[in-house]
């Protein structure tokens, strides 16, 4: 049943994607298009910050918050952000290979495997079962057939990534179901002792952190084998993830990118402190 309703989701889920992910590039797109150049601080500005070099800005960008302010003011939610995001980022890395690799076999004209019936090779080329391919690459049939003899490092490195996501997204929801998404719980510096912010419980944050709560359990009960089937439980969860995508405050994953890379920019040349 839930093989066939795959089957025929699967066109229109990618359909609202590649319409919300084009709604939301067009303004990507203008910013593009009519961009500002750089030209530094006015020389008559007293007390500038200084200029860094490549490396010091990129670190200042991606580590900065983290250690002036995450770890201090909320550590549990600081640490579980870093755990996640290490996961998340392997994690989605491992997919688009995957789904590249499969591609690219389909061109060649290759039999894939069947997953619902354990078959190495077969013409099953359903939405349910490339989705199975691409979502259960943890498990033997499918990272065989994806990464031959170097499916077992493919493998190890994916474990480390989901024992990651396990930590990290259970400190991001036990933070959010104490209200404590983006709350000071505790001081920051001898300026601020004291200071303490209520946080909050988005309801956004609360659906999508529930969704990847799950889609984590369901691959670890898939790479296990414990539950038969379960990998096109995951496959169905991560639709209604990628669904999602481009309406929710997951699309900052696109967006990061690019405010990384211009706010590396701006320290590099002493615009922003």
């Amino acid at each position: 049943m839930l093989i066939t309703i795959l089957d025929i989701v699967a066109p229109i889920v990618f359909t609202i994607f590649l319409v919300g992910l084009g709604l939301r590039l067009w303004r990507l797109l203008k910013a593009l298009l009519f961009r500002q150049h750089f030209r530094g601080v006015t020389p008559q500005f007293i007390g500038a910050p200084p200029r860094m070099p490549l490396g010091a800005a990129l670190k200042a960008v991606l580590l900065g918050p983290f250690a002036h302010f995450h770890r201090k003011s909320n550590s549990l939610w600081g640490y579980g952000l870093i755990a996640y995001h290490i996961a998340i980022i392997t994690e989605v890395t491992g997919y688009t290979l995957s789904a590249l690799i499969l591609g690219a076999r389909l061109l060649a004209g290759q039999p894939v495997p069947d997953v619902a019936r354990h078959l190495e090779h077969s013409h099953n080329t359903s939405p349910s079962n490339l989705l199975a391919i691409i979502f259960g690459n943890g498990e033997a049939l499918q990272s065989h057939f994806l990464f031959g003899s170097l499916a077992p490092v493919f493998v190890t490195v994916t474990w480390v990534a989901v024992g990651f996501a396990v930590v990290g997204n259970m400190a991001l929801m036990i933070t959010l179901l104490r209200r404590r998404s983006s709350a000071i719980v505790a001081d920051m510096d001898e300026a601020s002792r004291g200071v303490r912010v209520a946080g909050r419980r988005p309801w956004d944050r609360m659906l999508v952190r529930t969704l990847i709560f799950c889609i984590i359990w369901t691959e670890l009960f898939a790479r296990l084998e414990l539950v038969p089937g379960i990998v096109f439980v995951h496959a169905a969860l991560g639709l209604a993830l990628f669904t999602l995508f481009p309406f929710t405050y997951l699309f900052h994953m696109v967006y990061g990118f690019f405010a990384v890379a211009v706010a590396t920019r701006r320290r590099m040349v002493g615009t922003i402190a």
